[in-house]
């Protein structure tokens, strides 16, 4: 079983649904957590909320995952204390109408694509290495049949 308490988690797509129940139950948990998310003002609001919560500490981070240079920006500039991730938590996705495939937007592929396939990737892709050289570390990725 994963213990929490005092572990670092970085939980994608923070601010809304599934990444704000996920940072309210490790919050609970005495857990450190980076909060990424797109809406800066959703992510502050939640990461003042669970600061009260007795041993949670929040750094949010507006971040999008489509946007590679952003995501390597923003974890090579990680402030000390919350460079060594020990769960991430890859759940930012959305998805657009759900067409049939011969009505269907290529615009709208490429944006859920970019999101929900390439920002895991980015984001994994500057998380990995750490964990690797630590020799520890969990990473869960979510995904939605939409």
């Amino acid at each position: 079983m994963f213990d929490a308490r005092d572990k670092t988690i970085l939980i994608t797509g923070a601010s809304p649904g599934i990444g704000e129940a996920c940072a309210r139950a490790f919050a609970a948990l005495g857990s450190r957590l980076i909060l990424a998310a797109r809406r800066q003002e959703r992510l502050q609001s939640l990461a003042r909320e669970l600061v009260a919560i007795p041993g949670a500490v929040c750094h949010p981070i507006e971040l999008d995952v489509r946007d590679r240079r952003a995501v390597e920006a923003a974890f090579s500039d990680m402030p000390a204390p919350w460079r060594e991730v020990d769960l991430l938590v890859n759940n930012a996705g959305l998805s657009r109408r759900l067409d049939r495939l011969q009505e269907g937007d290529p615009d709208d592929w490429d944006m859920m694509l970019d999101t929900n396939v390439k920002g895991l990737l980015y984001v994994s892709r500057q998380i990995l290495p750490d964990m690797v050289a630590r020799g520890r570390g969990h990473i869960v990725n979510l995904g939605s049949i939409a």
